[in-house]
C-alpha cells in the first residue's frame, strides 16, 4: 500500500530546474560527460565505503562500473539505454524525489515509486519545522500552512518509512546527489540514524546524466515532472522507459 505520511527542500531556483552540483555541471560540460563524472563518484565511492561508518557495498556501485564499461564498450548512449534495462527490472530500483524548504535546505515533500511497476510506495509532505522561503514556494507551490498542519509527520516519522521502502534497492533520483545530500542533511539535522544506507552514495544512481548521453548531449535537461515530489517521480521514470526503449532511429 502506499504510506501516507507528512515533510522540508526548494531543489529548484524560482521557475527553474534543479541545480547540478559543481561536480555535475563540470562532467556534463564535456564530451559525453557521464563517463567523466562516473569515474569521480567511484574513487569517492572506494575511499568512502573503506574509511568511513559502514562496509556495505550498494548495489548502485555495481550499475556505475557497468556504465563505464558500457560506455567505453558501446557508445554513451547504449550505456544509457542498457542502465535504463537494468533498473527498471522486478526488485531492483526505486525512484526518489524531495521537495524542500529552500535550494538545499529541510525537506517539506517526498515521494518513492517502485522502478518497476510504478506504484507509489511513499508519497507525502514533511513537517520540516522551518520557515519555507519564498523561492522554494513558487517553484513548488507547496505552503507553510500546508506542512505545519498537525497531520503532517516529522522527517523522523517519514524516514522510517522511507528506509522501509527503499531497503535493498538502488536508488535512483534526477539529480541524485541532491536527493542524496538533502536526505543526509535532514538525518543529520533530526538525529536519525540512517544506518549507512538512505544516505550513503553506494546505493544511489543518478538518471539525469545517462539521460543526457542518451538523448546525446553534454547539457542537463530538465526532468519536467512539474516540482511535486510525485509527479517528477513518475516523470523520471517515464525517462528511464524511453531509454529502455532504445534509440528511435
Amino acid at each position: 500500500e502506499t504510506v501516507r505520511v507528512t515533510l522540508c527542500k526548494a531543489s529548484h531556483e524560482p521557475g527553474g530546474p534543479r541545480r547540478c552540483s559543481g561536480d555535475m555541471r563540470a562532467a556534463l560540460q564535456r564530451s559525453m560527460g557521464a563517463v567523466a563524472m562516473l569515474e569521480n563518484q567511484q574513487d569517492a565511492l572506494i575511499h568512502e565505503t573503506s574509511s568511513t561508518r559502514s562496509p556495505e557495498w550498494g548495489p548502485a556501485v555495481e550499475l556505475r562500473r557497468q556504465y563505464l564499461i558500457d560506455a567505453e564498450a558501446l557508445s554513451p548512449r547504449g550505456a544509457a539505454t542498457r542502465f535504463a534495462r537494468s533498473v527498471l527490472q522486478a526488485g531492483v530500483a526505486v525512484i526518489v524525489d524531495t521537495e524542500t524548504v529552500s535550494m538545499g535546505g529541510a525537506i517539506c515533500e517526498i515521494a518513492v515509486i517502485d522502478a518497476h511497476t510504478g506504484r507509489p510506495l511513499l508519497d507525502t509532505l514533511v513537517n520540516p519545522r522551518c520557515p519555507m522561503t519564498p523561492a522554494a514556494q513558487a517553484v513548488h507551490g507547496i505552503t507553510e500552512s500546508e506542512v505545519n498542519a498537525a497531520h503532517v509527520p516529522t522527517w523522523e516519522r517519514v524516514h522510517e518509512h522511507f528506509a522501509e521502502v527503499t531497503r535493498g534497492r538502488v536508488i535512483l533520483a534526477y539529480n541524485a546527489d541532491y536527493d542524496r545530500r538533502v536526505v543526509a542533511d535532514d538525518c543529520l539535522r533530526y538525529g536519525v540514524d540512517s544506518a549507512g544506507s538512505t544516505s550513503h552514495a553506494y546505493w544511489w544512481a543518478d538518471v539525469m546524466v545517462p539521460r543526457s548521453d542518451f538523448m546525446g548531449t553534454t547539457r542537463w535537461l530538465r526532468n519536467g515532472g512539474g516540482h511535486r515530489a510525485l509527479g517528477d517521480v513518475v516523470q523520471t521514470r517515464g525517462h528511464l522507459l524511453t531509454m529502455a526503449a532504445g534509440p528511435s532511429c
